[in-house]
């Protein structure tokens, strides 16, 4: 039974607005429910009823999109310098639906998160100042969808772009939330279930509490997979949020069955008509050793993105193994279950063909994900290498924390043969905090050993951080304030930050501390919640 009036007042569309005077750079902690009327939302395509006395001139420009050729400058700016951190758009049909103005109708939602992600792109500075209005005003408009959004993928590829840029001005409450909120909306959808086998729907008839899988049946090929690739990123992306903080995953694997995307140039060769597709989808399978062999299957046409998407479920296993509040990491079971993951680790970089082992014998296309592939495998390592001292010999210790560092070394390589190609393939939110930890890794490697070459490469990990700062307006000072602190500890510090491992330097709280405090000092008004 549904509740009396629980859905008396549901908001499908994205069109909407808030009041005249109401505050528009609004945190998550004062958005309230919706409350109806509730003005239409002004767009290009649409005529705003209220006159100049009622609403100002200057608000009313903030709240709309640009002219839909801004937006289409802006769409080719997103594809050329960000679509390989969000692989899940049809280049093609995409702008298409842009350049006639029907994405601007059926999704400004996601149009306002595409704008605000890739204004820092463009030449024009008065363009590249809008960003915040544009991210206030998606932000706001995801804020009003309920639980089953229209457009549903449109939707989760929109979250994707925000809680990406939400990282990158350390918006992290909100970032954090938008995971939860796009989840819980993927699994009413029954997108989460796209590739299940049986369905819910098969035994349990359908009410306002679920919705019909059927719906996914009927769509297209290409939106069947740019729908398993918009769930994967956002499963990909609850994972590099939950690993750094120690917080527990959004989405669990049992309840996400979505089959491993085609290669991208399958991908992008689909035509929009296309009902059925002749190319099958490898299954998504819990069994690693199953997961893991499927990677081999294609070696002429390698699918990076495939190989990305197994590295992020092996991720999960490993942040859960770290995090658990039932295996102690002084037990025999917990040396197993690390052993045993970074066994499938191995297997996996054996598996990958020649042309995704290294960035610079990837092809084009793949070296920005070649480049996240092996930063995430070796930071994996880092995390199951880097231990406490306790209840272990002193050689096994050196033993263990040596593989950390060479996975550390591994990832300040890829810095540099990235850098020899384009700075755009490391300027990602993806890999921010898999950097940071290789830096911290070789400082106390550096200072308990006096080896300057292991600062060197801490050095250039830093300037990576100094570029991330010229486009991102928080995550590399971020990083790059964090990492001072680390450098200016004494070598006793160090030390102890070694032996206490990897959970004792990610609850170090004294460089957050120093971080927020410089923040601050610099006239940065930012909520580090």
């Amino acid at each position: 039974m549904t509740p009396q009036g629980s859905d008396a007042m549901p908001i499908e569309s994205l069109d909407f607005m808030q009041f005249s005077g109401m505050n528009f750079d609004l945190s998550s902690s004062t958005i309230s429910e919706p409350v109806v009327p509730r003005p239409q939302y002004p767009t290009p395509g649409s005529t705003a009823e209220h006159s100049a006395s009622t609403l100002d001139l200057d608000i009313l420009e903030s709240l709309q999109l640009p002219p839909r050729h801004v937006i289409l400058q802006l769409g080719e700016l997103f594809f050329e310098h960000l679509y390989h951190m969000f692989p899940c758009f049809h280049r093609k049909s995409f702008l298409a639906k842009v350049e006639c103005g029907d994405m601007e109708k059926d999704a400004p939602l996601l149009l306002y998160a595409m704008c605000c992600v890739t204004a820092r792109y463009h030449p024009d500075a008065s363009i590249r100042k809008r960003s915040k209005d544009w991210y206030e005003q998606a932000r706001f408009s995801y804020d009003l969808t309920r639980r089953r959004p229209d457009p549903a993928v449109r939707t989760i590829q929109a979250v994707l772009l925000l809680v990406f840029h939400a990282w990158t001005i350390g918006d992290y409450s909100a970032s954090w939330l938008f995971l939860g909120k796009a989840w819980r909306q993927a699994v009413v959808l029954g997108l989460n279930r796209m590739d299940a086998s049986h369905h819910l729907s098969d035994t349990i008839p359908i009410n306002e509490y679920s919705c019909a899988p059927d719906n996914i049946n009927r769509e297209s090929a290409l939106e069947r997979e740019e729908s398993r690739r918009a769930l994967w990123l956002l499963f990909i992306m609850d994972r590099m949020h939950a690993w750094p903080t120690g917080w527990a995953h959004a989405i669990p694997e049992t309840q996400f069955k979505v089959d491993i995307p085609v290669a991208e140039a399958i991908f992008q060769g689909m035509s929009p008509g296309l009902r059925d597709n002749y190319i099958t989808n490898i299954p998504f399978t819990r069994n690693l050793s199953r997961l893991v062999n499927a990677v081999s299957v294609a070696k002429d046409s390698p699918n990076v993105f495939h190989y990305v998407i197994i590295a992020h479920v092996l991720l999960g296993r490993v942040s859960e193994l770290l995090c658990s509040l039932h295996t102690s990491p002084d037990s025999p079971e917990y040396a197993e279950d690390c052993t045993e993951l970074d066994d499938m680790i191995v297997k996996l970089n054996l598996s990958l063909p020649r042309t995704a082992s290294s960035i610079l014998k990837a092809l084009p296309a793949d070296r920005g994900h070649v480049a996240w592939l092996h930063i995430i495998l070796n930071t994996m390592t880092i995390l199951l290498h880097y231990r406490r001292e306790t209840h272990v010999s002193i050689e096994e210790s050196a033993s263990q924390f040596t593989l950390a560092v060479i996975a550390a070394q591994n990832i300040a390589q890829i810095v540099k043969d990235a850098s020899r190609i384009s700075i755009d393939l490391l300027l990602s939110a993806h890999i921010g905090s898999s950097l940071y930890v290789a830096a911290c890794v070789l400082v106390i490697q550096w200072r308990v050993t006096g080896d300057s070459s292991f600062k060197e490469d801490a050095d250039l990990i830093a300037l990576l951080f100094g570029r991330m700062d010229e486009v991102f307006s928080f995550l590399g000072l971020k990083f790059k304030i964090a990492l001072e602190h680390d450098v200016q500890k004494s070598t006793e510090d160090l030390q102890s930050l070694r032996k206490r491992g990897l959970e004792g330097m990610l609850v170090d709280c004294t460089k957050w501390t120093h971080v927020k405090e410089e923040v601050e000092r610099r006239g940065m008004n930012l909520d580090l919640s």
